[in-house]
């Protein structure tokens, strides 16, 4: 009985381990970084296009075509236009944008070549 419950407090401690670390992970850029896991839950996130960025003077405004995000999928009729004060926006590792959003449209997360578009 106590090898029985012993082997069951292993086998718990095994798949809780395996639980965190696929949680604690998220996916990574193209160009290989990781995005944060708050950013993302392996399909929010992905590189813009530049051409989709305009910087002014209190943030971003950014605006994804239908079809352009995986999250922003073809059959959307319209695009999303998302103003991004600097405040919200982090520095992109690779010094390309990257926009992590959910099925909604809601910001997650903003990474930008600080100082440029």
């Amino acid at each position: 009985m106590r090898h029985c419950l012993l082997a069951w407090l292993c086998l718990l401690v095994v798949v809780l381990a395996a639980g965190w670390h696929g949680a604690a992970s998220a996916h990574q850029a193209m160009s290989g970084w990781s995005y944060p896991y708050a950013c993302c839950s392996d399909r929010d996130c992905a590189e813009i296009s530049p051409d989709t960025v305009r910087e002014g003077a209190g943030g971003y405004q950014v605006t994804v075509r239908p079809g352009s995000h995986p999250m922003w999928p073809k059959v959307r009729a319209d695009p999303l236009v998302l103003a991004i004060p600097y405040r919200e926006t982090k520095a992109s590792p690779d010094g390309r944008f990257h926009l992590c959003i959910d099925g909604s449209g809601k910001l997650l997360c903003f990474f930008a070549a600080i100082g440029g578009s």
